[in-house]
């Protein structure tokens, strides 16, 4: 991302910083430090005040943080990194502190320990929710991940067959991944054949796949640091017509989302348009509570399209559309595309079709 991004985040993450009343933020997680910073090592402290940042990180990574971060202040730190980070709070005169609520418990209290004298609060939900509303730059790095995505799983589509594993699958899958150019997957993929498709979140193991059975392929690429997720059922063979028509169903329920998702609604109401389709058909007992969530630097972030919830959607907000139907012991289908909001509606940044059948 480029300066006048960061500027422009960093303007946004100070008037909150006014608005509180407090001096300064302090930021250790990396998609947090990654985002005010454009830092991508995996240790770092940032401070952020109203004047200065100031990233405290190790030796492997001072060289790497000059070249990309603009404006701020590198401390390398040896074997007590708590003490320095508080020299340098001193430093800046900081008698308050911004600071993540997703902090492990070890440093947390740590930082207490070292930093007394300075009142430290909670951030709960800031910072994820600042990063909610993506901008022109990350939209496109969305982009790019979702389409390196949808043609790695063409490419082994057109190749997979019955008698495969679904280890080979998911393993075929990572490689087209990568040989398309991501950085890496967003997530362990996810393979999950015939009854093991009721396990939202299978694993993939040696089971091998049978003609006449789904597969549920939930896997995602990443470019620039940013996430794409899919899913696809895959249809191997001759798939009875009952099923089809569970599959046909999610399909209605997915179709539903979409044409609910525009400015100013919340992302329950988009949850309950989908809902209804599995209620009228009798089958939301085999539903999850929840439809989607937002994607950008991690692959769960907000917003949260789930039961209830009274965010209100905004132009540039990305997240998914996942409806599915899981009947233990039997199959499970599930149907996954990325959107954004726009000032018109609603986008779909996926274009690969949702019937994939393999011969």
């Amino acid at each position: 991302m480029g300066n006048v991004v960061m500027e422009t985040r960093l303007q946004a993450l100070r008037a909150l910083l006014k608005a509180r009343e407090l001096d300064a933020a302090l930021l250790s997680l990396y998609e947090n430090r990654r985002y005010f910073s454009g830092f991508t090592g995996s240790n770092g402290y940032l401070l952020i005040t109203q004047e200065a940042q100031v990233l405290v990180t190790d030796r492997r990574y001072t060289q790497q943080a000059r070249e990309q971060t603009y404006g701020v202040h590198i401390v390398e730190h040896a074997a007590d990194r708590f003490a320095l980070i508080a020299q340098e709070a001193a430093r800046l005169g900081i008698g308050s502190l911004l600071v993540e609520s997703q902090m492990p418990a070890g440093e947390y209290f740590a930082m207490q320990e070292n930093l007394r004298g300075i009142s430290m609060v909670l951030a709960e939900d800031v910072f994820v929710a600042m990063r909610m509303v993506k901008c022109d730059a990350e939209v496109q790095a969305i982009r790019t991940a979702v389409q390196l995505s949808q043609a790695a799983l063409a490419e082994v589509a057109a190749q997979c067959k019955a008698g495969m594993t679904e280890k080979d699958l998911a393993d075929e899958l990572n490689y087209r991944v990568s040989r398309k150019g991501a950085q890496a997957m967003s997530f362990g993929t996810i393979v999950a054949a015939g009854e093991r498709g009721a396990l939202a979140h299978g694993t993939p193991t040696t089971r091998v796949i049978a003609p006449g059975e789904m597969v549920v392929v939930d896997f995602g690429a990443q470019w620039d640091g940013y996430c794409a997720d899919l899913t696809r059922t895959l249809l191997f063979g001759d798939v009875p017509q009952e099923r089809l028509a569970v599959f046909d169903l999610v399909e209605r329920a997915f179709a539903a989302a979409v044409a609910a998702v525009k400015p100013g609604v919340t992302g329950g109401d988009v949850e309950q348009a989908h809902r209804a389709v599995f209620q009228t058909a009798g089958m939301e007992a085999y539903a999850l509570k929840g439809l989607g969530h937002g994607i950008g630097l991690e692959i769960h972030e907000h917003p949260r399209i789930v039961i209830g919830n009274q965010q209100v959607l905004q132009p540039g907000m990305v997240f998914t559309i996942e409806p599915g139907l899981y009947l233990p012991g039997r199959f499970g289908v599930r149907t996954e595309d990325d959107v954004l909001v726009t000032a018109q509606g609603v986008e779909n940044l996926c274009s690969l079709p949702h019937r994939i059948a393999i011969a």
